[in-house]
């Protein structure tokens, strides 16, 4: 690993000493990542593997904390390859490929105010699958239609 690597691990060692370390475990945060395990977590961690952009955003989305916190470095890039802040998160995306992102449609804000931890990690997938164009209009349709749904229960 470089330097800058080993600085982002060491700082994302000391913010989770400090600031979450008794308070969620290693395996919520996976979950919260969408990992199987916490053994990948548990590897930027202690610096075992690098962090890169798509773990970066996985890991700040998880914890509540700005890409930056964790890597100044791979935050830098978010502006300079673009970003799309999907409001809903306060967090910014940037896909994981080069396509560009693509506006998220408004039935988003909708499902995420419903949306339990579990239900949380099919829709951040589904605000990938957006951001990177590859919703249809029939995906579209329904997404209006669950929103529609979740409105009218309330």
């Amino acid at each position: 690993m470089s330097e800058e690597q080993i600085a982002d691990s060491k700082r994302l060692k000391r913010l989770w000493e400090l600031e979450f370390k008794g308070k969620i475990s290693q395996e919520e945060v996976a979950y919260r990542c969408g990992w199987k395990t916490q053994g990948a977590f548990n590897q930027y961690l202690n610096g075992k593997i690098p962090i890169g952009l798509p773990a970066l955003l996985k890991i700040s989305r998880a914890l509540d904390v700005s890409p930056s916190d964790i890597s100044p470095r791979l935050a830098a890039e978010l502006s300079k390859h673009g970003i799309a802040d999907f409001e809903f998160t306060g967090q910014p995306y940037a896909p994981g490929s080069d396509n560009p992102p693509a506006n998220v449609p408004p039935e988003f804000s909708a499902l995420l105010s419903k949306a339990t931890l579990r239900s949380y990690k099919q829709l951040m997938q589904i605000a990938e699958a957006a951001a990177d164009g590859r919703l249809t209009d029939a995906d579209i349709n329904l997404l209006t239609q669950i929103a529609n749904r979740i409105a009218a229960k309330e």
